[in-house]
This record gives structure tokens, C-alpha cells and sequence, in this order.
């Protein structure tokens, strides 16, 4: 059927339904016209029966039969009355009989008494059928005709419709048989508005379609001069490739023709590449990427390829085409400019890096990671070991921190820096930030043998502007406080430490004016004999109201201004002139690594023990809590002091960046062990543990022991039991001022 033209189909839909139409017509006018007529007959005959009812009635009620029986034979003389009979009070007084195999209409109608309303007798009538008969043949003949005519009419549309459409079947067969490259010729073809307009319409198809080829053709070419085209088979082999092609590759036409497409594929950074490409493409998807190709000399280049699968009506694969474009100088671009934004030793994306990201973000939050011991460990185990150390944290960071979309980023030597986009809320920040320090302090390194444990401190802002110094003052503060985290923009607990900070400066500037930097001195009892060999010096300051303040609450403040190095003077020459005239008895002053690294301050030291020429009994205590990061300059010190005659003590020992390996190296004469593993060591087993092997360690390190904070008579006898040489504390003896013991 789809063959048939449209024409032939409107001429044989218009034929069938002309006929269906005057059998539908004809059927459905013959039967209302003969129900019709029907009804009309019957409703004849019941009129003559009421007619002749009445009289019949009156006539039986007056008793006039004869009456009766002549109005009753009257029946026989009306046209198509073929029979019946009147029956009147149980009496026929009509009576004719009728060939009841006739068509006709039979009908029985009562007879009323006109005075009671009952029923006297009957009239029936048989009425003959022979008029309706004629007349229903006649309609039907009439009816016949005209539906008839109709059908005439009908077909002869659809001639005429078939006419007018045979110009589009000629315009159809003009257009498949078309060809590329020819013109369509609608000459001889009748015109008439629509054929006309739908002739030029396929005219001008041909002309786009001409155009359009011409064009495609010029695409063909542009993409052919500016990108590297070839076409694959089915299975893959190469059957066409463009000079481009052949020029970024180096191999000839010849070469690459039948050969596999995976000719010029680089396997080395991911051999299961080609496998992946080829099951998209089997799948009948585009597949999109960078391939890392090589020339027929073996020279690298980068291609942006795009390989799309051609298909043919039945969806099966006919070819695969691919588009490249050479994208290695911007590779090797890209390279440059990780290799100037990527820390080298780390792999993380270094301070340029942080700052190009930075500019980009609307709002974000930024921490700066120090790791606090980082100079320890590269000035004792070396760079090598330092930046190993760095490495391995970089990794541990970048895990733990880039699931929760948080860049990590190499800044200064030991620091790393955090950066989160706004839309990470702030206190999950900061519980991040903490959990990197818990992870960092947990993160064992090994070196040379040794286990180093890691100390890191976080310092972080919320503000985009001055976001580095902002995080910087954080870290500093951290730092200057031993907490682990600082957030600057805390402004009412940052005003509160400078306006601290700055009434304390003023405090110490007043009294080392007025004289009223003092030193307290502190015995040590030893446990051999329980008499006083010792004396440890402690720094205090005199308030206007006569109080004696605790260097917890100044010296901090000091370290941060240029005071501090004048109250270490202060105390060395007090210390000094006191013991001079105080024979015997050896005393300890407290240096810091900023006392220790300051050049002024160790000259001072030594003139005044050579100005008073007893450095054999002078004990110089290296507070082990603050950390010893310049691990030469701190050796060199020692060296220098003990050639001097003095002795070296550890303070504060076990509670900062205790490292026996390191210990050894410093060759020190005395150990402290911190009053935190003291103070409850006769019922802490933990303290008791430490304090143990550190009694083992110094002693077959020949160094002597101190036990701090000794504030009772059971951790007295309870350090004297393990053997520690020198005890200190307020059980054995409160600090007193310095000048009590030239009374």
C-alpha cells in the first residue's frame, strides 16, 4: 500500500465510501419510510373503527339491531377492507371472512355501552396492504436514484482530485530520482499555485543542498589545514589521515594507512587507556581527552582528541573519525607554571599558588600549620631528614584535608598553609584545624633510628584582607601562649592581650627604672647529707605597692620587647655580686634560647665570670620546656660556658621536646625533671614509669638529678627511695629574697 500513490488512495477512499454511503442511505430511508406508512395504515383502520363505534353502541342501546347490522355492512363497501365482523351483546351482526395468508393489517376495537362504560362487544377489521405495498416500492425506487446520483457525484470528485494531484506524484518522481550535482526540471509539469510553490521549494532545497555541500566542503578543508584528522574502520585500523596528521606525527601515508591506531599511543602513564577509549567508542559514545602520543623519532607530543562513532541506519558502527589538536606547548606551559607554583620537596601548591587561588574567592577562612619543632629536627638531623619529615606531613595533611575541600598549601620553612572557600562553616573549620594538630602531635617519624614526635600549632582568620599577617599573628600568639589554636578574629580576647600586654610592658620598663627587678632564691637539698648545696635564682618584680610579682605574669610580655634582655642582665648581675660574698654554695640562673642566641647577652655572662672568677660554682639551667631549636648555637654555648668551669642543667625536664638522642649530644651536667611528674609521683604509676628510666638514663650518663615541686614528706621520701641526688620545693624550703643570705 505504500506504494500506491496518494491520488489512487483519495479516489478508492472516495469510491468506497460513496458506496457505503448509499447503502447505509438506502437501508436506513427504506426502513423508517416503511415504519412509517405502517403506522399510518394501522392508524386508518382504527379511525374507521371509531368511526362506526359509537353509532353501533347507541343503535344496541336503543335496540335498533337492524340499524346496527347496516352500518356494520357498510365496512365491506370501504377500499381495502378485505374482511371481519362486529359482534354486539354476545350476536354477530357482521361477518366476513378474509384469506388471512394476505398482507394486511388486523386490528380489534371494543364496543362501549355509551351509559355504563362497559364492554357490549368488538369491531374487527382486516385492512389489505396493497397501497402501502405500491407506494413503499415506489420510494424505495425514488430513493435508490437520487443515492445513486450522489455516488456519481462522489466518484467524479474524486477524479478530479486525483486530476489535480497527479502534478505532486510527477514532482515526486523528479525529486528520487535526484542526484547530487543535478538540477530539477519541473517544466513540463502542469503549475498551478501550490504545485508551483511546493516545485520552487524543492528548487531551492537543491540550491541549499548545493550550497550547503560547497560549504561543508570548505569546512572539510579548514579543519583538515588546522587540526590533525584521521579515520578509523571498525576494528580500528587507520584509513585516512590529513597532512596535518602525517606532519605533527612524522610518519608517512603509507605508514599509517591499515596500521593500528594505538601506533602512536604513549602507554607509560596509563597502559589501560587504550582499552578504556575503545569500550566507549564500542558503546557507541563520544569519547573526549588528552592523549600523550609519540613521533616516528620518539619525541613526545599532546593531542585534545575528540573520537566520534559513525553509524548507519541500523545503529551498527561504520567508522570512527577523530579531531586533534597539538596542545603540547600549552602542557609544557602548564608544567612551567606548576613547576614556579608547586613546592618542589612537598608537591603542594606553594605561596604564588595560594595567592592566585586567593584572588579568585569571594570570602574564604585561612589558617597558617606550623610545625614548632621543625628547627630542631633539621638543625640536629639535617636537611635531608627535615625535609623527609615535611613530606610525609604533607601527605598525612593533604588526606586528611582535602576530602573536607580544604587546599593545603607550602609556605615558609615548617608551615603549611589551610584555605576553605566560605562555604565551610567556621567552628567545623576549627574543629579541622584541631584535629590536624591531634593528628600531627600523633604522627611518629623516624629518624636515624630515632622516633621524633611532632609539636604543631595553627593560627587562623576568617578575613580576606592582610589574611597571611592576620593568620601570622594568630600562629604567634598561639605560640607565645602554648595553645594550639588561635582565631584573630577573637577581638575582644586580642584587645584584652594587648591592652595586658601593654600595662605589663609599662610595669617592667617602670622597674628595671626604679630598681625593682629582684632576684628570690630557691635552695636545693642534697640527698646525701639533706644540707643545702644549691641555690636556684628567681627572677621577681617589686610593684609600686611593695608586692612581689611572679615572672609568669611578666616575662612573656618581656620576650616580646627589648626589656627582656635587660632583666636577664639584671638577674646575672645580682646573681653575681650576691654569691661572690656567699662562699660555697653553687647557684643557678635560668636561660632561655632567646638568652642563649642573643650575642650581648652571652658576652655579659662571661665577663661577669671572669670578673668575679667563679664559674665553678654557677649552674646554668636551659629551660627544656621552651624547645632547643638552634641546636649548634645552644652546643657551642655549652662548650663555651663549661670551659669557663660552669655546669649545665636541663630545666623543666619531661614536659617540652624531651629527646634523649639530642640530650647526649649536649653533654649536660644536671637534670631537672619537672614538677608536673613529681607532684603525685607517689601514687601515679605513669610519673613513676618516666621518672624511672630518666633516673637510668642520667645515670649511666653520669649526669646528676633533680627532683622538682617536692611539697610533701611522702614525695619526699618516695624520690629519695629512687634515687634522684637534689630535691626542691616548698616542703624543703620557699623561695626568700637573695639579700637574706648576706645576713
Amino acid at each position: 500500500m505504500n506504494k500506491i500513490s496518494l491520488s489512487i488512495k483519495i479516489t478508492g477512499v472516495f469510491a468506497i465510501v460513496s458506496v457505503i454511503s448509499v447503502l447505509f442511505f438506502y437501508v436506513v430511508f427504506s426502513a423508517l419510510f416503511e415504519r412509517h406508512m405502517k403506522q399510518t395504515e394501522r392508524e386508518k383502520v382504527i379511525l374507521i373503527a371509531e368511526t362506526i363505534e359509537p353509532m353501533i353502541a347507541m343503535n344496541a342501546y336503543l335496540g335498533l339491531s337492524n340499524e346496527s347490522k347496516a352500518i356494520s355492512s357498510q365496512l365491506a363497501s370501504r377500499k381495502y377492507v378485505v374482511g371481519g365482523k362486529v359482534i354486539v351483546n354476545n350476536e354477530s351482526i357482521w361477518n366476513q371472512k378474509y384469506n388471512e395468508g394476505m398482507d394486511h393489517i388486523h386490528i380489534d376495537y371494543a364496543i362501549k355501552d355509551p351509559v355504563t362504560g362497559e364492554n357490549i362487544g368488538s369491531i374487527t377489521i382486516a385492512y389489505s396492504m396493497e397501497s402501502f405495498n405500491e407506494a413503499a416500492a415506489q420510494m424505495k425506487k425514488e430513493v435508490f436514484t437520487y443515492l445513486a446520483l450522489m455516488s456519481v457525484l462522489f466518484l467524479t470528485f474524486a477524479l478530479v482530485i486525483r486530476y489535480q494531484l497527479y502534478p505532486l506524484t510527477l514532482i515526486a518522481q523528479r525529486v528520487k530520482s535526484y542526484k547530487l550535482g543535478d538540477s530539477l526540471d519541473f517544466s513540463s509539469i502542469r503549475m498551478e499555485t501550490e504545485t508551483e510553490s511546493i516545485s520552487k521549494a524543492f528548487s531551492m532545497m537543491v540550491d541549499n543542498i548545493r550550497e550547503y555541500t560547497i560549504l561543508l566542503e570548505q569546512y572539510k578543508q579548514s579543519v583538515d589545514e588546522s587540526s590533525i584528522v584521521s579515520k578509523m574502520d571498525s576494528n580500528g585500523s587507520i584509513i585516512y589521515v590529513n597532512d596535518e596528521f602525517i606532519r605533527v606525527c612524522g610518519y608517512t601515508k603509507d605508514e599509517l594507512i591499515g596500521s593500528s591506531c594505538e601506533l602512536l599511543n604513549d602507554n607509560t602513564t596509563n597502559k589501560d587507556l587504550p582499552k578504556e577509549i575503545w569500550k566507549d567508542l564500542q558503546d557507541k559514545k563520544i569519547w573526549k581527552g588528552v592523549l600523550k602520543n609519540k613521533t616516528k623519532s620518539g619525541d613526545d607530543y599532546y593531542v585534545k582528541s575528540t573520537i566520534v562513532p559513525l553509524l548507519d541506519e541500523q545503529n551498527e558502527i561504520l567508522e570512527f573519525i577523530s579531531i586533534q589538536h597539538d596542545i603540547t606547548q600549552v602542557i609544557q606551559q602548564r608544567a612551567q607554571i606548576m613547576r614556579q607554583t608547586t613546592d618542589e620537596n612537598t608537591g603542594l601548591p606553594n605561596r604564588v599558588k595560594l595567592a592566585q587561588d586567593a584572588s579568585e574567592q569571594t570570602n574564604f577562612i585561612f589558617a597558617i600549620f606550623s610545625l614548632d619543632n621543625y628547627d630542631i629536627i633539621k638543625n640536629y638531623y639535617g636537611y635531608d631528614a627535615a625535609f623527609l619529615t615535611l613530606k610525609n606531613l604533607a601527605i598525612m595533611l593533604s588526606d586528611l584535608l582535602e576530602p573536607q575541600k580544604v587546599g593545603v598549601y607550602k609556605l615558609a620553612s615548617g608551615e603549611f598553609g589551610f584555605l576553605a572557600n566560605e562555604s565551610l562553616d567556621l567552628d567545623w573549620f576549627k574543629q579541622i584545624c584541631r584535629f590536624s594538630i591531634e593528628k600531627t602531635e600523633s604522627f611518629i617519624v623516624e629518624i636515624e633510628g630515632d622516633a621524633i614526635d611532632l609539636h604543631a600549632s595553627v593560627g587562623l582568620t576568617s578575613s580576606k584582607e592582610n589574611y597571611l599577617s592576620y593568620s601570622g599573628l594568630a600562629l604567634r600568639s598561639a605560640k607565645d601562649n602554648r595553645t594550639p589554636l588561635v582565631y584573630y578574629e577573637d577581638q575582644d580576647n586580642l584587645i584584652a592581650q594587648y591592652e595586658n600586654n601593654l600595662n605589663w610592658t609599662k610595669k617592667v620598663k617602670s622597674a628595671l627604672a626604679e630598681d625593682r627587678i629582684t632576684l628570690f632564691v630557691q635552695p636545693l637539698i642534697d640527698a646525701s647529707n639533706m644540707k643545702v648545696t644549691k641555690y636556684e635564682c628567681l627572677v621577681r618584680l617589686i610593684d609600686e605597692d611593695g608586692k612581689h610579682i611572679s615572672p609568669f605574669f611578666f616575662l612573656d610580655v618581656a620576650k616580646k620587647t627589648n626589656l627582656y634582655h635587660q632583666i636577664t642582665h639584671r638577674v646575672i648581675s645580682t646573681a653575681f655580686k650576691v654569691f661572690s660574698q656567699v662562699p660555697e654554695k653553687e647557684f643557678a640562673i635560668n636561660l632561655s634560647a632567646e638568652d642563649i642566641l642573643h650575642s650581648k647577652t652571652v658576652d655579659y655572662l662571661e665577663s661577669q665570670i671572669l670578673k668575679y672568677n667563679i664559674g665553678n660554682r654557677v649552674v646554668l639551667e636551659i629551660v627544656e620546656s621552651e624547645g632547643i631549636d638552634s641546636f649548634k648555637e645552644v652546643t657551642d654555648f655549652i662548650i663555651k660556658m663549661k670551659s669557663l668551669g660552669c655546669k649545665i642543667a636541663i630545666d623543666d625536664f619531661g614536659t617540652g621536646y624531651s629527646n634523649f638522642s639530642y640530650l647526649m649530644q649536649l653533654k649536660v651536667d644536671l637534670i631537672k625533671v619537672d614538677g608536673s611528674l613529681i607532684k603525685d609521683i607517689d601514687h601515679n604509676p605513669n610519673s613513676q614509669v618516666i621518672c624511672s628510666t630518666i633516673l637510668k638514663f642520667s645515670n649511666e650518663l653520669e649526669m646528676s638529678t633533680v627532683a622538682e615541686f617536692v611539697h610533701s614528706e611522702e614525695v619526699l621520701a618516695y624520690v629519695k627511695d629512687m634515687g634522684f641526688d637534689y630535691f626542691q620545693g616548698y616542703h624543703l624550703g620557699e623561695p626568700e629574697p637573695i639579700h637574706n643570705l648576706l645576713q
